[in-house]
């Protein structure tokens, strides 16, 4: 189990008990970042985040499962959050992310990178609405050979959101 994944299933439990999920945990140059994000998908607010990130590092220094000194970073993930778990693809279709994948696709195409919407995940096949040589097409690719991906925030978004948000302020 790599150091990511040790610190996640450490702080996981504890990250529910402030009302979070952690999204993605990365240690880096001496960083240790946690990103998290509410369960109930609200935002995250500043006490929130100081409160997880103290017990976060109370936790942590009791594990001491990061031997040489190092910074915590604890942080919302966001809104163009990364996606990390094949859960998120099916979570965010219908929302357009930009993603690099580790291998190409298949040999006639050789591009890593991409730009799309999510349209649908069939089992751990991702299919991704884009534009390839000037023509929309739909693409499909396998979760394990995603590098990175993150949501984009498109003025569709932004608009979807200021219409949610002028609905919840009519209740």
């Amino acid at each position: 189990m790599l150091i990511n994944e040790k610190i996640e299933s450490i702080l996981e439990s504890t990250a529910r008990e402030y009302g979070l999920n952690i999204v993605q945990v990365s240690y880096l140059r001496q960083t240790l970042q946690i990103l998290v994000e509410k369960i109930d998908l609200s935002p995250v607010g500043v006490d929130e985040i100081e409160k997880a990130s103290k017990a976060f590092s109370a936790i942590l220094d009791v594990e001491d499962l990061i031997k040489d000194k190092y910074m915590l970073e604890v942080s919302s993930a966001g809104m163009d959050r990364p996606l990390v778990k094949l859960a998120d693809y099916t979570r965010f279709c219908g929302r357009d992310v930009k993603l690099e994948l580790k291998m190409p696709r298949n040999s006639e195409d050789n591009r890593k990178r991409l730009k799309g919407k999510i349209t649908k995940v069939e089992g751990s096949k991702i299919f991704l609405e884009t534009t390839l040589d000037e023509k929309l097409q739909t693409v499909d690719f396998e979760f394990d050979n995603v590098l990175k991906c993150k949501l984009l925030i498109s003025d569709d978004f932004i608009k979807q959101l200021l219409k949610e948000d002028k609905n919840e302020r009519k209740k």
